[in-house]
């Protein structure tokens, strides 16, 4: 049969909420050229809800094209502040995940929420506790998090965070927010995964190293249950643990929207903002 392709959209940009149709024929573009490898499963990196709804340009392909579709889902309740200026807002995308859930399969367990990055005296235990009860009750398993990282391809972060008015955590200020997190997410029946920070490991003895393609669900999702057998994903960071993919998004020409002020890919961030608002 091959090796298994997984096709990543996109870890690099937001690919679905900014330029769908192009994410949709991209798909399907590489699927109609393999010959000797076999579609296993593509897994979608968004903030937005909107593109996969019925009506949308990548409903039809998450809902009866694609036999194993998983969705990276960043809600972190900042969208439409100055922090996050092109995201969705938080009761439009809560409202909408039912909708979500019956496109990818009606099983929840495909929807991996992120509230990523945790930004001190920003992110809010109260909105991380609504969005919990949301995801718990639609049966969404996993929340994602990881704190700002300073060092991209970008380079050196921290004049941008600065200017931005976000400031560094300390240890202490690390750990009683996870704590708080993590007391909200075990009341909850969800499972608080870290982003290529294993050391956020030892804040709390709740907390998994994420997997953002990630091999149990994809498994899980995979029609004949085949067994994925990939190795770790050479390209990214040392400390992700992320199995192989092709991502299928670009830096260059496929520009983000959501002119996030923290945003470490080279494909956005907020000089992007006033070009796209």
């Amino acid at each position: 049969m091959g090796r298994p392709l997984i096709i990543s959209a996109s870890r690099r940009t937001d690919l679905p909420g900014y330029h769908a149709a192009s994410c949709k024929s991209r798909i399907l573009s590489k699927i109609s050229r393999l010959r000797t490898r076999h579609l296993y499963g593509v897994v979608f990196w968004t903030r937005h809800v909107g593109p996969f709804l019925k009506g949308g340009p990548l409903h039809d392909l998450v809902a009866r094209d694609l036999d194993n579709p998983v969705i990276n889902l960043t809600i972190t309740g900042l969208g439409g502040t100055r922090l996050e200026p092109g995201a969705p807002a938080l009761e439009g995308t809560l409202k909408a995940l039912p909708a979500l859930v019956r496109a990818f399969h009606g099983e929840p367990w495909r929807i991996r929420w992120r509230f990523d990055p945790l930004l001190k005296g920003h992110s809010s235990i109260r909105v991380f506790t609504r969005i919990a009860d949301t995801m718990s009750a639609l049966g969404a398993p996993t929340c994602t998090f990881s704190f700002p990282a300073y060092y991209s391809l970008k380079g050196d972060l921290t004049p941008q965070f600065e200017k931005a008015g976000i400031l560094p955590w300390e240890t202490a200020e690390k750990e009683e927010v996870i704590h708080r997190m993590a007391e909200v997410a075990a009341s909850r029946r969800i499972v608080l995964l870290s982003c290529s920070q294993p050391e956020n490991l030892n804040l709390h003895p709740v907390i998994r190293e994420a997997q953002c393609i990630p091999k149990d669900v994809l498994e899980r999702g995979h029609p004949e249950g085949i067994p994925l057998d990939l190795p770790k994903d050479p390209s990214q960071r040392s400390k992700c643990t992320c199995i192989a993919s092709d991502d299928i998004g670009d830096y260059e020409t496929d520009r983000c929207g959501g002119g996030c002020v923290y945003c470490y890919s080279k494909a956005g961030g907020p000089k992007f903002d006033e070009k796209w608002r």
